[in-house]
């Protein structure tokens, strides 16, 4: 990805009044991050201020993310964008320092978009079009993933690059434009990984168990909290090793592979969702360190 540091910003305190002499010198906050990002993908986003920085107010796509600065002179945070809820174009990224001495940058990030080929897959009947009878079900297993994917925690827990869950190949990439049963569905928002039933699946990272469920698609899932908006998700589990509430480190075993939910035969299927984006987690699989 292309890089580029952003020098400008604007003051909303009384640096702004600093002149020659006057002992007072006017803060600088300085941006990182993509100028091009396509779309789907993640970016690690760097922020650096010439003083101890209390807390970062981040609006970027219609969504706001307070970043805790703890006293550092720079911190780190990963945004991106989805491939069903964003749309190519141009999106504004703006840093808001917030306490005694506030600041202000923004900038400009090109979403380009991406082509993805067709996957034709045939599935049961009631796995391409469900029956009334779970349809209720359905959308409550929507609404409990929703409640999980909208919180934020203030603890940052993701460290890169992403552990590779089990050590299959890709089988199925992100984005791919779905058809079941030649029905055409959302496109695939995620990673499937090859994986022989009942093979250890390892936690891409450290972080929290926030959600251990069976769900009518997504089968046996794990849910996992990084903070900051960032979660991974393990799908089509055989088998759960953790429990709700449980600390995970990076390789810790989550489950065992499976087929459970909406499959064709057993894989992985790995989520990456920040800010509730979906975004291709294979992008972090070599990304530079975020701690």
């Amino acid at each position: 990805m292309m890089l580029r540091r952003f020098l400008f910003f604007i003051l909303l305190a009384t640096a702004l009044l600093a002149t020659p002499g006057s002992g007072l010198f006017a803060a600088q906050l300085r941006l990182e991050c993509p100028e091009v990002v396509g779309i789907g993908l993640p970016f690690v986003v760097r922020v650096e201020s010439d003083e101890p920085l209390d807390r970062l107010r981040v609006e970027w796509a219609g969504k706001k993310l307070d970043v805790p600065g703890a006293g550092k002179t720079a911190v780190e945070f990963l945004l991106g964008t989805d491939v069903l809820k964003s749309r190519p174009g141009t999106e504004t990224l703006r840093i808001l320092k917030l306490g005694l001495s506030p600041l202000a940058v923004q900038t400009s990030i090109l979403v380009e978009n991406r082509e993805f080929p067709e996957q034709r897959l045939t599935v049961p009947t009631e796995m391409a079009s469900p029956p009334a009878a779970v349809q209720e079900r359905i959308a409550r297993e929507n609404a409990e993933v929703r409640a999980v994917l909208d919180t934020v925690t203030p603890d940052n827990h993701l460290v890169l690059p992403l552990m590779r869950p089990v050590p299959g190949e890709a089988s199925s990439a992100y984005g791919l434009k779905r058809f079941f049963n030649d029905l055409e569905r959302n496109p695939h928002r995620g990673l499937d990984l090859r994986a022989a039933l009942k093979d250890p699946v390892r936690a891409a990272a450290p972080g929290r168990i926030v959600l251990v469920a069976d769900h009518y698609y997504g089968g046996r899932s794990v849910f996992l909290d990084h903070g900051l908006g960032v979660f991974t998700v393990y799908m089509h589990l055989d088998e759960f090793k953790v429990r709700q509430g449980d600390m995970v480190e990076a390789g810790e075993i989550l489950g065992l592979a499976g087929q459970t939910g909406r499959v064709t035969g057993p894989h992985l299927h790995l989520g990456l969702y920040v800010l509730d984006l979906a975004m291709d987690p294979a992008a972090l699989f070599f990304a530079n360190s975020v701690q």
